[in-house]
């Protein structure tokens, strides 16, 4: 009788000691999780919305982000500077380094995208064989819809500097609609405009057009790049961030929604 009530008392205390221990575990993580407020360029919006809440869950920190164009998250880093981690095309993040916003050391590619256009599917596509049937063809089109350049949109400052180079901004320009965190190819999609140009995975994200590459002089892949700030008050929770948005699991994701993976590049 006494054996046995030995043996029940022991097991009570290891189931004791096996909840308490699990008690102190969590209130550990609790106590460690931090807010990290991210600012996020639109070109990894969608690869975002898939790694906030897997990185919450296993991590325990909770995520605040802000999406915007990158010239406008640019001046806001410059003006306010109030965040811990920010998500940007790598040359706008080195930029931000050479000011002292950014600590150089943190920079870690994460994605990359190529610059292209879309059509409608089944419709004529730009003569791309040689720069001028690619200006006859930009010169054809009724409407372009592209990133306002002045956002700061990389895919809109890119093309700006095409239509530059090929010599017909101005006469392009009144034929140009500009948006700002939208997906342009749902315009084309839709009907409203014979072209967009974009990142390639957020072309190919809108059902009823087609992705069609730039000519190779004017290409340009867009490498994005995340960073933290010197002053950040949350050091070791944008550091186990940037560890996951540069780690194997995050790469799936990246695949999954049309990027290349950049980190190690």
């Amino acid at each position: 009788m006494i054996v046995r009530w030995l043996a029940h008392s022991a097991r009570l205390t290891a189931g004791f000691t096996i909840i308490w221990a699990l008690t102190m575990a969590l209130a550990g993580r609790a106590a460690d999780a931090a807010e990290i407020r991210v600012f996020s360029a639109n070109g990894v919006k969608a690869v975002m919305a898939d790694l906030v809440p897997r990185f919450e869950s296993t991590s325990g920190h909770k995520l605040t982000v802000t999406f915007g164009e990158a010239g406008e998250l640019r001046r806001r880093i410059l003006e306010v500077g109030d965040f811990d981690l920010a998500i940007l095309p790598a040359q706008t993040l080195r930029d931000m380094a050479t000011l002292g916003k950014i600590a150089a050391s943190s920079m870690v590619d994460i994605a990359s995208s190529d610059v292209g256009m879309a059509v409608r599917t089944g419709g004529d596509k730009p003569d791309t064989s040689s720069a001028g049937a690619f200006k006859r063809s930009l010169l054809a089109a009724a409407t372009i819809v592209i990133t306002d350049p002045a956002s700061g949109g990389v895919s809109g400052v890119h093309f700006a500097g095409v239509l530059q180079r090929l010599g017909i901004a101005e006469a392009i320009g009144p034929r140009l609609r500009l948006t700002r965190g939208e997906l342009n190819a749902e315009l084309v999609a839709r009907g409203e405009a014979e072209l967009a140009v974009q990142l390639a995975h957020e072309i190919r994200a809108v059902a009823g057009v087609e992705f069609v590459p730039l000519p190779p002089e004017f290409q340009r892949s867009i490498v994005f790049s995340a960073g933290i700030p010197a002053a950040t008050k949350e050091r070791a929770g944008a550091d186990e961030l940037i560890a996951y948005l540069s780690g194997p699991a995050a790469a799936k994701m990246i695949v999954v929604r049309g990027m290349e993976p950049a980190a190690g590049k």
